[in-house]
């Protein structure tokens, strides 16, 4: 019998989700030190992480366009609590499907085998309690049931795959992306409540906010907004964001933009690939110019010149996040998905706004989730 393919339990709503993680982003601050190396002074400093005080948990996550992992360290001690991430690692990995839209033997088999070499890791390594790693498929690869995949990694691993829904995977990732809190002067204003999350890859847009509501008769709460767009024939796809907007006002009126996704990746790599920030700022005109390059000059536009990063460390970062971005796109992929992000940018009017490309925002929704387990 194939084993059951679980959606997420009704209990991890909106409500649970903002009970649980206050300011989960921070961690996303952290993550260029917690890559996983095999060099002596990088595991002697994750084993100094792992004897301190706390339960680990972990968390791997299968989307269309890679699987990824992350360990946590949650400390309840009145002297340090709070949580500490120790791990995180993505591997590129297209989960394509045949041309009867089921996955490929081989395409499950791969991904089962990754599955179950990132389990290992996590268990040896970050010695994670079986009962304590959760995996996870996101709304794109869970929306019609693949139990081919579902079979191939339980087997595999012993454990069963969790499928998001695509409402609360856009909540997850929301919350896991943008601070609560922004800093304006000496003033903390609420930032979830005045930014918008976008998401765009390969086969669709997905984007969403947290809204403050203030209801006639009970106390004032917060609620989310969601989105999902699937990319098609350039008219459709343009009047299917513009019926989101419609519904939606708060994709025009925040006034910041966080950018997740591979497209936004590809276009902040090649076009700063010297700027290795956790946060990337960038404007509607260099995405106008990203289009252009994408379009008249592609192979150009995927080879920039490092001569100027004069940090040997630096460099080799821009060189492995190019050779990333050179092996995820065809120069005619790099064109179509630049397209589809001016279409965005100009039907959400994001000219003159703050627009933020969240390095690693592909974390957010891995990281609300392993925290939300940790909470029970």
């Amino acid at each position: 019998m194939n084993p059951k393919i679980r959606l997420i339990p009704p209990s991890v709503n909106a409500r649970n989700i903002l009970k649980a993680i206050a300011s989960l982003s921070f961690l996303l601050h952290c993550l260029n030190a917690t890559s996983i190396a095999q060099s002596g002074e990088a595991q002697s400093g994750w084993q100094a992480l792992l004897t301190q005080p706390g339960e680990i948990y972990a968390g791997i996550e299968l989307t269309t366009e890679g699987i990824r992992a992350i360990a946590l360290r949650v400390s309840r001690s009145e002297e340090e609590s709070g949580l500490k991430l120790i791990y995180s690692e993505n591997i590129r990995l297209a989960l394509g499907r045949a041309d009867d839209g089921q996955f490929a033997p081989q395409a499950a088999k791969e991904a089962a085998q990754t599955v179950l070499k990132l389990l290992t890791r996590l268990r040896q390594q970050s010695q994670a309690q079986p009962e304590r790693v959760f995996l996870i498929g996101s709304s794109g690869l869970g929306a019609d049931r693949p139990e081919g995949l579902v079979k191939a990694i339980s087997e595999a691993t012993g454990k069963s795959l969790t499928f998001l829904d695509v409402e609360t995977e856009i909540q997850l990732s929301v919350v896991g992306t943008i601070s609560r809190l922004w800093k304006v002067g000496d003033t903390q204003i609420d930032n979830r409540n005045s930014s918008a999350l976008i998401e765009i890859n390969g086969d669709r847009t997905l984007g969403g906010y947290q809204l403050l509501k203030y209801p006639s008769n009970a106390p004032p709460r917060y609620d989310f907004v969601t989105m999902s767009v699937h990319h098609g024939a350039a008219d459709a796809f343009r009047q299917a964001l513009r019926g989101e907007r419609e519904s939606k006002p708060g994709l025009i009126n925040r006034r910041r933009v966080y950018l997740t996704g591979s497209v936004p990746w590809a276009m902040a790599t090649l076009l700063y690939p010297e700027d290795q920030q956790p946060f990337v700022q960038l404007t509607s005109e260099e995405i106008e110019r990203f289009v252009e390059r994408a379009a008249r000059a592609p192979r150009e536009l995927l080879n920039p010149n490092l001569s100027s990063i004069r940090d040997k460390d630096l460099r080799q970062k821009a060189e492995t996040e190019l050779q990333a971005v050179k092996s995820a796109f065809t120069p005619q992929q790099l064109a179509a998905g630049a397209e589809m992000l001016r279409t965005v940018a100009s039907e959400f009017e994001w000219r003159g706004k703050q627009i933020w490309f969240a390095r690693f925002g592909y974390l957010g929704c891995l990281l609300s989730y392993v925290r939300l387990q940790a909470e029970k």
